[in-house]
């Protein structure tokens, strides 16, 4: 029955042929192939060949540099902006033994409108997509990537994913796992911390009533090789206060310095604004994309969780999140504004970080979307997407040098 309480809301108080030509025909081609083609053919190779050093060179590991010394500026095309969509869902574990008043069946009806769901608002053409889910058993886990990659054109079109089971760190348990396609995306590093105080082996932490876990990638987008990503994937305890508020601090310790990178952070905390847990990574410098763009051009409902009881929704709740490094700025600020070395002191700049110098992050859209389609809730909970435009705006200056003649 522990499982059952789950999914009752926390409101916390406390991605040539020649053919047979006259002699002076083919001179004369011979002379055009000589004098403009093999040219061409030429500069086109050098530009590949110095287009593919440049990009197999780890940007985000050196800077460029004149003789002078003086930083220089990135080319175009590796700085033009990545639009980055992320969207995180508690899809609802497969409660067959006590379903709630109005949960449909996981197999029969729920299913189907979740991998819908992804596919639909994750189709969009120019997003380098990232998917973020919880409450995940590995059945479910097998359903949403069946579904997602039923219309697949080859293996590189598919969807991708990394997760483990919170139970015994393999398949037991639920999964928060993380997904992407292969097309827009390259795996670096991927990792599970137990949110407990022996993050490194599965445990329940403090006054947890559930093991719980935090999911990370490290993604390099293959439109823009400058561009890193690192993802955390998280599902707070239901029950426990000090849990919960424990499991804020031990995922901004484990994030701080864990790169050079931008870190997002998604997924069903359990936790209202006004917690205390809210303020820990409010606090650290991530930003609520709740808040990041006006309400007025926000899409969809106010509430994340939803409960599966249409006669009474639970209305007013917001325990689902999607969280951007402190730099990251709305479509209403000043795109001229010169950004100082002071702009990010204090608690706005957490690990007094100089990443803002070297990446621009532009929150372009926020919504909460609808759960309730035929007649039944695909969950309990509405997912929640923000989509981003992510620019690498120069090169790290505490590492090597790479000199451009």
């Amino acid at each position: 029955m522990a499982a059952m309480s789950e999914s009752t809301p926390l409101i916390d108080t406390s991605v040539k042929e020649f053919n047979n030509q006259p002699k002076i025909q083919f001179r004369r081609r011979t002379t055009l192939f000589k004098s403009i083609i093999v040219p061409l053919v030429i500069l086109i190779i050098l530009t590949v060949y110095t287009t593919a050093n440049l990009i197999k060179v780890d940007f985000s590991e050196h800077e460029i540099r004149g003789e002078d010394g003086v930083s220089l500026k990135l080319p175009h095309f590796l700085s033009r902006p990545l639009s980055v969509r992320i969207y995180t869902n508690n899809i609802r574990f497969d409660n067959v033994n006590y379903p709630d008043k109005g949960e449909k069946s996981w197999t029969r009806d729920r299913k189907k409108q979740v991998v819908n769901s992804i596919d639909f608002h994750t189709g969009s053409l120019g997003h380098a997509n990232v998917v973020c889910l919880q409450e995940v058993l590995y059945h479910q886990l097998q359903d949403v990537l069946e579904g997602l990659n039923t219309n697949a054109d080859n293996e590189y079109q598919k969807w991708s994913f990394y997760g483990i089971g919170r139970d015994d760190g393999e398949k037991a348990g639920e999964f928060s796992p993380i997904f992407y396609k292969r097309k827009d995306w390259t795996l670096l590093e991927n990792e599970t911390y137990w949110l407990s105080e022996t993050p490194s082996t599965p445990s329940k932490g403090w006054d947890a009533v559930l093991p719980r876990i935090v999911t990370q990638v490290t993604l390099q987008s293959k439109i823009n090789p400058l561009v890193k990503i690192n993802v955390f994937n998280t599902h707070f305890d239901h029950k426990g206060r000090l849990a919960r508020k424990k499991s804020a601090q031990l995922i901004v310790d484990k994030m701080e310095n864990y790169n050079d990178y931008p870190s997002f952070l998604c997924g069903d905390f359990n936790t209202e604004p006004s917690d205390q847990p809210y303020k820990v990574l409010s606090g650290a410098g991530f930003k609520d994309s709740r808040l990041s763009v006006a309400r007025d051009f926000a899409y969809g409902e106010e509430s994340t969780f939803t409960g599966f009881d249409k006669e009474n929704e639970i209305t007013n709740s917001i325990i689902d999140y999607v969280w951007s490094p402190y730099y990251t700025k709305s479509i209403d600020d000043d795109e001229d504004e010169e950004e100082g070395d002071n702009v990010f002191i204090g608690l706005s700049n957490y690990f007094n970080s100089e990443q803002h110098k070297h990446y621009k992050i532009i929150i372009k859209q926020f919504g909460i979307l609808h759960n309730f389609f035929k007649g039944f809730y695909f969950s309990d909970h509405r997912p929640v997407v923000a989509t981003y435009e992510i620019s690498r705006t120069s090169l790290f200056a505490e590492e090597e040098n790479l000199r451009l003649s």
